[in-house]
């Protein structure tokens, strides 16, 4: 059967008794999504996020086609045939914008028992599109099918559309609550450009078919107006190709892009009969030009820096690993040449070179001790490098944390001693068990005792150790020189140090904290520091998990 409101159609959907904003409406945004989704699908046939982008765009593009042919054919066969595919596109669509935004979000694809989710919401859309559910007759004399349309069937399909506004809606908050700056913004552009799609383009079909059916609405070319949900998702996906390379496409994307949108604008003179029409088509071809182009330099300009920081990230990559090398190399020099002599030291004191005066003694005795502390920094600065690289392994075992740190403190006693320090100590009596690597653990207790003594010029020391819950809380208090705020910012940092700690301590070297903090974060606990409330001074704090 024919309708006879309109002549047969030339090219499939072409007719002039039609209106030419259809076409304006209707056959850029179809090619530009059908462009922009196998130009995405090539640039990345692996990438799972861009075969999902290559279904929505091939679905949204074969509604906007299907569209075409019901507003200009006359055969209602035919047409019957194509408004059949109208409530599973839409159903289609829904469930793939819900697979494509959770890609998009968690970089995985979905899991398994979602995706048996998703083939039971689309079972009964899949099973009944072929059935009178869906169409069960065709106005001749209107030449539509509105009437005849299942009420469950645009009911069911109209849910699947609502539950995917609502669940992108959902994983969009809370992902950006735990996102990063830079993807927050990613977020936000398609979050809300999907969002807007939905809503227009869903929004607005189903309204236009509900009021058409019913009576209310006479002419339906308001439909037209839905295609502007497709552009807003277009925009916000060409944006995050140029911006954010989310499919992994470089410069080339956007000029095809933007003088691929030129063409097809310009195309547009072909079909356009009315004037206004005609002007508005040139304004816009105009536009379209002289943006693209400011566009394209602006966008060349930024890739061209993205690749020289690249360029000179890879350098300094380069540069660091020669810096690392060099500094092994010097250290293990250094600890070679001070251990020489060191030996020289000690061997003059043991008599292997004959008898020497006690002055020559004492000066051989200091030349050991330099060699000592000149050893130490070396270690120093390599178990920090090695504990930084993650090169150490840890021996977490069960241990008495207490023991452990009364065993250093009995080991510094004298050395507090010789100061004119008083050292105290204040751990109480229950167990303090942990899992932990007793040598770096030991190193953590030492490092803070040794820095309180060098930096604690009269005064006292005091070592604690108690219970949080289930936390152990160690903590070395003195009335040293205490911290500035400035200074505290650098502390537990590579090299970071105080600016007056060379003055009390030339050895110095800011790498004891930042040790320090390595295997504190590698025993899951935290180390802080805190003004000592009671003069000057400073409270340097260890929490650690306990067994």
């Amino acid at each position: 059967m024919i309708c006879y409101l309109f002549p047969d159609p030339i090219y499939l959907f072409y007719s002039s008794d039609v209106p030419s904003l259809l076409y304006y409406a209707y056959v850029p945004i179809t090619l530009i999504t059908i462009f922009i989704g196998f130009y995405v699908f090539f640039n990345g046939k692996h990438l799972l996020l861009n075969r999902l982008f290559l279904a929505i765009s091939f679905l949204l593009a074969s509604w906007t086609m299907s569209t075409l042919i019901l507003w200009t054919n006359i055969h209602s066969n035919f047409m019957l045939f194509v408004w059949s595919f109208a409530g599973l596109i839409l159903s289609l669509l829904a469930i793939f914008c819900i697979y494509f935004i959770y890609v998009f979000f968690e970089k995985k694809d979905i899991p398994v028992w979602l995706k048996i989710v998703f083939i039971i919401l689309l079972a009964p859309v899949l099973f009944l599109t072929p059935t009178s559910f869906n169409l069960h007759g065709f106005n001749i004399t209107n030449c539509d099918a509105f009437e005849f349309w299942g009420i469950t069937f645009k009911l069911y399909y109209t849910f699947l559309n609502m539950l995917a506004i609502f669940s992108i809606l959902f994983m969009m908050i809370r992902k950006y609550k735990s996102a990063l700056s830079e993807f927050k913004r990613q977020i936000l552009l398609m979050g809300v450009g999907i969002e807007l799609f939905l809503l227009l383009f869903f929004s607005i079909t189903s309204l236009i078919y509900y009021l058409t059916e019913i009576g209310i609405l006479l002419d339906s070319r308001l439909e037209m107006y839905g295609v502007i949900g497709i552009a807003i998702l277009m925009v916000c996906i060409s944006i995050l190709i140029v911006r954010f390379k989310i499919f992994n496409i470089k410069l080339i994307a956007t000029q095809a892009l933007i003088w691929g949108l030129v063409v097809l604008i310009g195309s547009q003179f072909f079909f356009i009969k009315v004037t206004t029409n005609f002007i508005l088509n040139g304004i816009t071809f105009v536009i379209s030009i002289v943006l693209g182009y400011f566009l394209i330099k602006s966008v060349k300009k930024e890739v061209e820096q993205r690749e020289e920081l690249n360029k000179l990230n890879i350098n300094l990559q380069d540069l660091l690993k020669q810096r690392e090398s060099l500094v092994h190399l010097i250290t293990h020099k250094v600890k070679g040449s001070f251990t020489r002599s060191k030996y020289i030291f000690a061997g003059m004191l043991d008599g292997m070179f004959g008898e020497i005066n006690d002055e020559i003694k004492k000066r051989a005795q200091q030349g050991i001790e330099s060699d000592n502390g000149g050893i130490e920094t070396v270690d120093l600065v390599l178990n920090a490098s090695n504990l930084q690289k993650g090169i150490i392994k840890y021996e977490m075992k069960p241990l008495n944390f207490k023991e452990l740190v009364e065993k250093v403190i009995s080991d510094k006693k004298i050395l507090v001693e010789t100061r004119g320090l008083k050292l105290e100590k204040n751990i109480g009596e229950d167990l303090f068990n942990l899992n932990g690597d007793a040598f770096w653990l030991k190193e953590v207790v030492n490092n803070l005792i040794e820095n309180a003594i060098r930096y604690t010029k009269e005064g006292k020391i005091e070592v604690g150790l108690s219970k949080k819950e289930d936390k152990i809380l160690f903590y070395v208090k003195d009335t040293g020189i205490g911290i500035t705020e400035e200074d505290k910012k650098n502390l537990f940092t590579e090299g970071g140090r105080g600016k007056d700690s060379v003055k009390v301590n030339v050895d110095s070297t800011g790498y004891g904290l930042y040790s320090v903090r390595l295997i504190v974060d590698a025993h899951k606990g935290r180390v802080w520091m805190e003004p000592n409330g009671e003069s000057s001074g400073s409270i340097f704090y260890v929490e650690l998990n306990q067994a």
